[in-house]
Order: C-alpha cells, then sequence, then structure tokens
C-alpha cells in the first residue's frame, strides 16, 4: 500500500515538473500588476496536479465515480483554457453548473434530497467555488489550506466511514507534491484557477456526501476561516458600492501581506492551522456534529474578531 502511494507521488512529481517546462515553453504563466501579492513573473496553473491524481484513482480503483470525474475534467479543462485565455463569465459558469451536476448525480443528490432544496445547494455550491478561488492569493494558502480540509477529511472517515478513504488521500499527495513548487518565498508554480476550481469541486463533493447522511449545516465550519474572510470582504465591498466581480486586494490576507508586509507562507500557515484548530475542536475530538447553537456561536464570534484585526490594520494604514 506504501509503495503505491510512493508510486503515484513519483507519477505527480513528474507530472508537475514536465507541466512546469511547457507552461514555461509556451507562457502560461502570471504577470504581476497592482492587485498582485507577488512581484515576479510565475508559472500559472500547477493546480493541475489535483484532476491529475483524482483521474490516477479513477483509473487504479476500477473506474469508481464516472460521474463526479467526468465533471472534474470538464470543470478543469475549463479552468486551464481561462488561465490560458480570459473566457467568458457565462461559459465558465455554465460549465461549473455542468460539472456540479455530474458531482450530484454521482451522489444521488437528486434521487434522495427535496428538490427545492436544489436551487439553495447550487447557490451554496457556486459561491464556494468562487470564494476558494478569491482566496487564492498568495504562495501557500490553498495548497495549506486543502491539505487541513482533507487531512481533517481522513480523520472524520475514522468514526464515521463514508467516504472513499483512497481518493482522498490521492488528492492530498497531490497538493504535497503541490506545495513542493509553491510552499516557498519565491513560487516556481501557482495553482491558477484550474488548481483552486478543481480543488473546491472536490471538496464541495465530500461536504455534501457528508451532508447527505449527517443532515447538518454545521459541516460548512470546515471552511469556516476562508468564508469570514470572503463573506465580510464581500459585504464591505458591496457597502462601499464596489464591483464586486474586479479583482482586489481587500481580504485580510491581502492586507496583512501587502500592508503589514507579512510574509506570505506564514499568513499562509496561520489561515491553515487556524482552520485546523476549528476542525479538531468542532469535528475530530467530538467524533460528532456540532449542534447549531455552538456552530452560530463560534461562527458569529470569530466574524466579531476577524473585524477588529481588520478595521485595525485599515485604520493604521488609512485605507478608510
Amino acid at each position: 500500500m506504501i509503495l503505491s502511494y510512493l508510486i503515484v507521488f513519483l507519477l505527480l512529481m513528474l507530472v508537475g515538473l514536465i507541466y512546469l517546462r511547457l507552461a514555461i515553453k509556451f507562457g502560461i504563466v502570471d504577470k504581476p500588476n497592482h492587485r498582485s501579492s507577488h512581484s515576479s513573473v510565475t508559472v500559472r496553473g500547477g493546480g493541475i496536479l489535483f484532476p491529475f491524481a483524482v483521474i490516477f484513482w479513477w483509473m487504479a480503483f476500477d473506474f469508481l465515480h464516472t460521474w463526479m470525474v467526468l465533471g472534474l475534467v470538464w470543470i478543469a479543462t475549463v479552468s486551464l483554457l481561462d488561465d490560458m485565455y480570459t473566457l467568458s463569465r457565462k461559459l465558465r459558469f455554465g460549465v461549473q453548473f455542468l460539472a456540479l451536476s455530474m458531482a450530484f448525480y454521482d451522489l444521488g443528490v437528486f434521487e434522495r434530497m427535496d428538490w427545492m432544496a436544489l436551487p439553495m445547494l447550487y447557490f451554496v455550491s457556486l459561491g464556494i467555488i468562487n470564494a476558494i478561488n478569491f482566496m487564492d492569493g498568495i504562495n501557500g494558502i490553498s495548497g495549506l489550506y486543502a491539505l487541513v480540509f482533507f487531512g481533517s477529511m481522513l480523520a472524520v472517515q475514522e468514526y464515521m466511514p463514508i467516504f472513499e478513504e483512497s481518493l482522498i488521500r490521492y488528492v492530498i499527495l497531490s497538493v504535497l507534491v503541490f506545495l513542493f513548487f509553491n510552499l516557498r518565498k519565491n513560487a516556481l508554480m501557482f495553482a491558477g484557477d484550474i488548481g483552486s476550481i478543481s480543488i473546491a469541486y472536490l471538496m464541495i463533493y465530500f461536504l455534501v456526501q457528508w451532508y447527505m447522511v449527517g443532515h447538518s449545516w454545521t459541516i460548512i465550519l470546515f471552511l469556516m476561516i476562508y468564508g469570514i474572510d470572503v463573506f465580510l470582504t464581500m459585504a464591505q465591498r458591496l457597502k462601499n458600492k464596489e464591483n464586486i466581480t474586479q479583482p482586489h486586494r481587500s481580504h485580510l490576507y491581502q492586507l496583512l501581506v501587502n500592508q503589514s508586509k507579512c510574509d506570505h507562507v506564514t499568513i499562509a500557515l496561520i489561515y491553515a492551522l487556524l482552520q485546523g484548530v476549528v476542525n479538531l475542536g468542532l469535528f475530530i475530538f467530538p467524533q460528532t456534529l456540532p449542534n447549531s447553537f455552538l456552530a452560530s456561536a463560534i461562527l458569529l464570534a470569530s466574524m466579531l474578531v476577524y473585524l477588529i484585526i481588520k478595521s485595525g490594520i485599515r485604520k493604521k494604514y488609512q485605507l478608510i
């Protein structure tokens, strides 16, 4: 078993090295601008490792969950094209909707869930995809956050064995390989849309599968740290009558990096560790789902702390 995982790890490392060369040759790079949190030209699309890992798993385990895998291939392909060229928002949204539908079909959502709840499920899922894409802005943050998410999923699997454990392990291997290229002061590769959107798709797949068994909204706290930063930043931008679809540097992690001059990797580690603490305290140690009152109280308290920290930084650097 260990040998097979080592082989997969080495295969993914080979994929990463080949893609790095090809991306440089064909100019698939991210050039910094005034909204960027980096200062050098870097290869974009390193998150191609994530769908490759799932495809390797699919071939190794008798082609399980083909509809989910097909959905991932669709969404990853369009996201890679968007990394290379600028695609229309309608096309990207349409493919995301199609891919999610494939994942939901694979999980039996249309048979087991009330049809009245489907619009909310699509709304939340599309929101998660875009939120995780928004948060992919500094070295290490996407990889470390994904590592915490899927590592925590393995821990949940110990007391609630409902997931494909081997799939989780393959995804973790791809994240580790990606971090080799990304978790450094001067990253060799960024995840790109293919990385952030593919990993978001997989997160949604596991969360929906979990919800189908646990029937509790509190599982969304598995993404609480990201969720707070995205939701409150979006609310602030709407309040300021800004176009929320346009790139910006208003997230807390961006303020910490760009204004406070904190190290990328340090901030990425803090975000990942905070989410890890949430997962340990609410889901892993109790080995059950938190009740709605406790989850709501922790969520509201965390939002308050976030606002206090962000307000202090904005005042310090006269951003308000």
